[in-house]
C-alpha cells in the first residue's frame, strides 16, 4: 500500500485529507506533522520514508518549502529516495509555485481543489511525473528573467515577509535583499511591493 506523511499546520486539512485519502483504500498515512521540527523528526522516526509527502507553504511561523532540503539531507544519509513531494497551499501565485518546484516539489495543488486533484497528483508522483493544474503553472514572463533568489524573494514578499524577516530566514544582509529587490524591480518593470504583488 502507498504511504502519504501529511505536514501542514491546520488539523482540519490533516483530518480531512488523511481521512479521505484512507478511504480510497489505496493508501497509509504513516504520520503527520505540523511544524519543521515535529516533520524532521517524523522523518528520522519512520522506519520507511513514505512514498508520498503532502507539503504545506506555511507551517505557523516556519517555511514549510525548507522542509523539502532537510528532507533531501535525510534521504542522503539513509540512502533512501527522494520521496515524491506534492505542496497543497493556499498559496495559488506563480512565484510561489516556481519556488517550490526550484526546491524539489513535483507537485503542487491549491486547498481550493477537488479531492480527485489530489489524488491525481499523488498518482503522478508514483509514476514518476510532474503535476500542476493549468491554472497555476508559472507563466508569468517575469519568471524567465528572475533569478532563483529573486523568485524566492519575490515569493516570500507575496507572503507578506518584511525584507528584515527575508534577511534572517535567507541568512543573508538586508542590503543583499534590498539589491536583490533593486534588481527585481528593475525586471519587471515594478516599483513597489505592491506592484510585485499584483503580478
Amino acid at each position: 500500500m502507498t504511504t502519504i506523511a501529511l505536514i501542514d499546520d491546520h488539523p482540519l486539512a490533516i483530518n480531512g485529507i488523511g481521512a479521505w485519502l484512507k478511504g480510497t483504500g489505496r493508501f497509509e498515512i504513516s504520520g503527520t506533522a505540523g511544524m519543521l521540527t515535529e516533520a524532521g523528526a517524523l522523518m528520522e522516526r519512520l522506519e520507511t520514508l513514505p512514498d508520498v509527502v503532502i507539503l504545506d507553504v506555511s507551517l505557523s511561523a516556519d517555511d514549510g518549502l525548507l522542509f523539502i532540503p532537510a528532507l533531501r539531507e535525510i534521504c542522503v544519509k539513509r540512502n533512501a529516495a527522494l520521496p515524491g513531494i506534492l505542496i497543497c497551499s493556499m498559496y495559488e501565485d506563480a512565484f510561489i509555485v516556481q519556488r517550490a518546484l526550484d526546491m524539489g516539489a513535483r507537485a503542487y495543488v491549491p486547498k481550493s481543489a477537488e479531492s480527485n486533484e489530489i489524488l491525481a497528483a499523488v498518482d503522478a508522483l508514483l509514476t514518476g511525473e510532474t503535476y500542476i493544474n493549468e491554472k497555476y503553472r508559472p507563466q508569468n514572463f517575469t519568471l524567465q528573467v528572475l533569478t532563483r533568489r529573486e523568485n524566492e524573494i519575490v515569493s516570500m514578499i507575496k507572503r507578506s515577509f518584511s525584507s528584515k524577516e527575508i534577511a534572517k530566514r535567507l541568512e543573508i544582509s538586508l542590503r543583499t535583499v534590498e539589491n536583490h529587490l533593486a534588481h527585481i524591480y528593475a525586471k519587471t518593470g515594478t516599483k513597489t511591493r505592491e506592484d510585485l504583488n499584483s503580478l
